[in-house]
């Protein structure tokens, strides 16, 4: 499973929105939109700021 599938499922549990998260971490939620559902590359900086910024997590834990 990828980061970006173990951040949307994380998510979910979490019972958090993704416009919410995408806000914190000042991604546009469009972006952010593809970034979960896989239509765009999640790079290592989206996903420290997603990680860090909107969800107060270590970016370590969505990595194999």
């Amino acid at each position: 499973m990828n980061a970006a599938s173990k951040l949307k499922i994380y998510i979910k549990d979490k019972g958090l929105k993704y416009g919410f998260v995408a806000d914190r971490a000042g991604i546009d939620q469009k972006k952010f939109s593809k970034l979960i559902n896989g239509q765009q590359r999640l790079t290592v900086e989206d996903l420290e700021n997603i990680c860090k910024k909107g969800l107060s997590v270590n970016p370590s834990i969505f990595l194999d």
